[in-house]
């Protein structure tokens, strides 16, 4: 959901879990909060509302990352040089 929604151009706010940060840069592409500081949350969440100019920031940079760094595209050669990197190895 976190890459539909900047693909769109969404501010987004996550936590830097699992593959969340190779997706949302903080301060770049969305903001990151550690996880389990409802405090830290709740005030990413106060500056996306309170500032227009971060919220347009970073729902033009997160979209643009989308679409540069997760089409189509990308995937098939990022799978393709797994799998030759593979055959190679073997």
């Amino acid at each position: 959901s976190l890459m539909e929604a900047m693909s769109l151009g969404i501010p987004v706010v996550s936590c830097p879990v699992s593959g969340i940060p190779e997706l949302v840069v903080n301060e770049e592409t969305g903001l990151l909060v550690p996880p389990d500081d409802e405090r830290m949350l709740a005030g990413a969440i106060v500056r996306l509302v309170d500032d227009e100019e971060l919220r347009r920031q970073l729902g033009c940079a997160g979209r643009e990352r989308v679409a540069k760094e997760f089409n189509i595209a990308r995937t098939v050669d990022r799978v393709l040089e797994v799998f030759e990197s593979h055959g190679e190895s073997a």
